[in-house]
């Protein structure tokens, strides 16, 4: 059974159809209840919400299938020994321990990183091309359309600032938009460009897109982790600090879809 989701590990190699298929590991940690299929899928690259999709498609087929094996075998039950179990769970946690030294030796963030026109491609594309996210803001030059949206940019700067910290294994870089992309008009800001493998993956563009004026760290979390950019343990999208119309900008945002290349070539 396969997902919708597409799997693009490379740049230089060809997606992948998402499968749910499972290793007898993974099966053996889902039948002790050590982890979730949802989980398992998570682990594999899946998105919070295209993992949380598949654990329901495999639910549905999961209770069809023992319906199936009730009525052709009866209720026989596989019965564990302790000493599988207990070579299991010295298997399980040697693993672990290997996964936690992996985690260790990452590379981590933890704040900002400012940057200019000629850092682009070392510090954005090239810097993402093993897998890393690198989140680009276009921050405002100078005072821009009003009071009231350099406070909004002012905001989104100090609430990807605590994003940084929280997702250590993150990259976010702040760049002057007009470095970044040459009369790259100030109603689009702000404005934050998603990197992976090399390329753009997603575009936020207006404080709409961020979660509003009403932002707070939380509503930007929820957004990121749409995008499978990293893992949230919030379970709905969080209220804004205040319920007050959200802000509009003076003249119309742009929405037309952005080709990679035109930030690519950026050096």
């Amino acid at each position: 059974m396969d997902g919708r989701g597409v799997t693009n590990y490379s740049k230089d190699k060809p997606s992948y159809g998402f499968s749910t298929a499972t290793t007898e590991f993974d099966d053996a940690l889902m039948s002790r209840g050590v982890v979730t299929f949802e989980q398992a899928m998570i682990a594999k690259g899946a998105s919070p919400q295209e993992a949380r999709r598949l654990s329901d498609m495999e639910f549905n087929n999961s209770v069809e299938g023992r319906q199936v094996d009730q009525q052709s075998t009866g209720n026989n039950h596989e019965v564990t020994s302790d000493d599988d179990d207990d070579e299991f769970i010295r298997t399980y946690r040697q693993q672990r321990i290997n996964e936690l030294k992996k985690d260790k030796n990452a590379i981590k963030y933890g704040d900002v990183i400012y940057i200019s026109r000629p850092d682009w491609n070392r510090e954005v594309n090239e810097s993402s091309r093993s897998g890393t996210w690198v989140i680009v803001n276009l921050t405002r030059h100078t005072s821009s359309l009003s009071a009231r949206h350099d406070e909004i940019c002012d905001i989104v700067e100090e609430t990807i600032r605590e994003l940084a910290v929280k997702f250590e294994q993150v990259k976010f870089v702040f760049i002057s938009s007009t470095s970044a992309i040459e009369n790259w008009p100030a109603e689009n800001l702000p404005t934050l460009f998603c990197y992976r493998y090399g390329k753009m993956q997603h575009q936020l563009i207006g404080i709409n897109a961020l979660g509003g004026s009403g932002l707070n760290v939380d509503r930007l979390e929820w957004r990121l982790a749409r995008l499978g950019i990293v893992e949230t343990e919030l379970e709905e999208d969080p209220l804004p600090h205040n319920k007050s119309a959200e802000f509009r900008s003076h003249s119309k945002a742009f929405t037309d879809d952005f080709c990679d290349d035109d930030y690519d070539g950026v050096d």
